[in-house]
C-alpha cells in the first residue's frame, strides 16, 4: 500500500491545449473584458439619451400657512401638482446626438474585434514559434547524444594512446557548448508557455500541436477592425460637432402643467369664487442663445479640426495597412520557397555528415571537419524544421493583415 500511494497522488495526465482552445481563452481575458465594459457603458449611455427626449412627468405639493389672511390667500393652503415637458426642436441636436453615440458604439464593438484578431496573431506566432523551438529541442538533443557517444569513443582512444588529449578536449567543449544551447532553447520555450498564460489567464502546461492553418481561396484585402474603428470614432467626433453646432439654434419645448389646491379660509367671509382649484397651463416656449462671444462657435470649429485630424489619420493607417498586405504576401511566398530550400539543405547536409563520419573514423580527415560537419547537419535539421512552423506563422499574418479572423481558417 506504501509503494501505491505516492503513484495515486500524481496527476493522471496534463491537458492539452489546442490552438483553438487557446484563441477562446485568450478571447475572454480582461482586456477583452474591460472593453466590453466600455461597450455596455456606452450603450447604457444611448439609451439614456433616447429616454431623455421621451415626454417627462413631474409631481409635486406643497403646503402653504399665511400671516396675514386675505381675498386672494386663505390662512392654510394645499396645493399638488403635474406637469409634462417635451422638447419640440432643438436644432437638430437629438439627431446629431443620437448618430455621434450610435458611431462610439460601433467603434467599440469594432475596437473588440480588431484586439480579438490581434490577440489571435500573438497567439499563433507563440503557438507555433513553441513547436518551433521543441523541434530545435529535438535536434540539439540528438546532437548532444552523437556527441557523447563521440566522446566515449575518442577517449577510448586516448587512453590507448592512439590519439592526442586536444582532440577529446575539442569534442568536450562541444558537449558543454550544446548542453548551454539545450538549456537556452528550454528557456525560450517556458517564457513562450508564460506568455501563454498572460493571454489565457490559465496555467497552460501542455499543447496540442496539430493545428495548420489553411489559407483563404481568395486572398483580397478588406477594411482591418482596427481602421474601421478609427473611421466610426471619427465619424462619432463629426457628429459630436454638429451637436456643438446646433445649440446656436432655437429650442422649443412644450410645459403643460396642472394643478390642484385647497383653501382653508380661518375668516369664511373673505372666502371668493376667483380662486380655483383645478387649473390647467400649457405653455409653448422658445430659448434662443443669440449672443454668447463666440463660444458654441469655437466649441463646433475645434471639434471639426479633431475629426479632420483623424480622417487624415485614417488615410495614413490604410496606406500602411495596404503596405503591410503586400509585404505579408511577399513574405509568404519567401516563406514557401524557403521550406524546400533547408529541406534540400537539410538532406545534403545529412549525406554529407555520413560521408565526413565514415572519413573521420578512418582518419582521413580530423575532427575540425567531422565537428563542422556535425553541426551543419543539425543547423540544417533545425533550419528546416523551423521554416514549416515560420510558413504557418507566415499564414497567420497575412490572414491578419487582409482583415480577417485567423480562427476561421484553422
Amino acid at each position: 500500500m506504501r509503494f501505491f500511494l505516492p503513484i495515486l497522488c500524481l496527476p493522471l495526465f496534463l491537458y492539452s491545449y489546442t490552438l483553438d482552445e487557446l484563441l477562446e481563452l485568450s478571447h475572454k481575458n480582461r482586456v477583452i473584458e474591460s472593453q466590453t465594459h466600455t461597450l455596455i457603458s456606452k450603450e447604457r449611455l444611448y439609451e439614456s439619451a433616447k429616454s431623455s427626449y421621451l415626454p417627462s412627468v413631474d409631481i409635486g405639493g406643497s403646503y402653504q400657512n399665511a400671516y396675514k389672511e386675505t381675498a386672494a390667500t386663505a390662512q392654510n393652503s394645499l396645493k399638488f401638482q403635474a406637469s409634462l415637458k417635451y422638447t419640440i426642436y432643438d436644432g437638430g441636436k437629438k439627431d446629431s446626438l443620437y448618430n455621434q453615440l450610435e458611431s462610439s458604439i460601433d467603434s467599440s464593438k469594432s475596437t473588440i474585434t480588431a484586439t480579438k484578431n490581434s490577440i489571435s496573431l500573438d497567439i499563433a506566432r507563440l503557438y507555433f514559434e513553441y513547436f518551433a523551438l521543441e523541434a530545435d529541442k529535438t535536434a540539439t538533443t540528438q546532437e548532444i547524444e552523437q556527441l557523447k557517444e563521440e566522446l566515449k569513443r575518442v577517449e577510448f582512444f586516448y587512453e590507448a594512446g592512439a590519439i592526442t588529449k586536444d582532440e577529446v578536449a575539442k569534442i568536450d567543449s562541444r558537449v558543454k557548448n550544446t548542453l548551454v544551447l539545450l538549456q537556452e532553447i528550454e528557456l525560450k520555450s517556458q517564457k513562450v508557455m508564460h506568455t501563454f498564460e498572460y493571454y489565457t489567464s490559465e496555467r497552460v502546461e501542455s499543447i496540442d500541436g496539430n493545428a495548420t492553418i489553411k489559407l483563404p481561396n481568395e486572398q483580397s484585402e478588406t477594411i482591418r477592425a482596427d481602421i474601421r474603428a478609427l473611421e466610426y470614432e471619427a465619424a462619432s467626433v463629426l457628429h459630436e460637432s454638429n451637436v456643438k453646432k446646433s445649440q446656436n439654434m432655437p429650442v422649443v419645448y412644450l410645459d403643460d402643467t396642472w394643478s390642484h389646491s385647497d383653501y382653508y379660509f380661518d375668516n369664511k367671509a373673505l372666502e371668493s369664487g376667483f380662486l380655483v382649484e383645478n387649473q390647467n397651463i400649457a405653455m409653448v416656449n422658445v430659448s434662443w442663445n443669440i449672443f454668447d462671444f463666440g463660444s458654441r462657435t469655437k466649441a463646433y470649429e475645434s471639434k471639426l479640426q479633431e475629426y479632420l485630424s483623424k480622417k487624415s489619420t485614417i488615410e495614413y493607417e490604410k496606406s500602411r495597412a495596404d503596405v503591410e498586405y503586400r509585404l505579408a504576401k511577399k513574405s509568404l511566398a519567401i516563406a514557401l520557397a524557403k521550406v524546400e530550400s533547408t529541406k534540400a539543405t537539410s538532406d545534403a547536409a545529412s549525406l554529407a555528415y555520413e560521408l565526413i563520419k565514415f572519413k573521420y573514423q578512418n582518419k582521413t580527415i580530423d575532427n575540425v571537419s567531422y565537428l563542422a560537419a556535425l553541426s551543419e547537419k543539425f543547423n540544417a535539421q533545425r533550419d528546416s524544421q523551423r521554416a514549416l512552423y515560420d510558413l504557418e506563422i507566415k499564414k497567420a499574418e497575412l490572414i491578419y493583415f487582409s482583415g480577417k479572423d485567423i480562427k476561421e481558417f484553422l
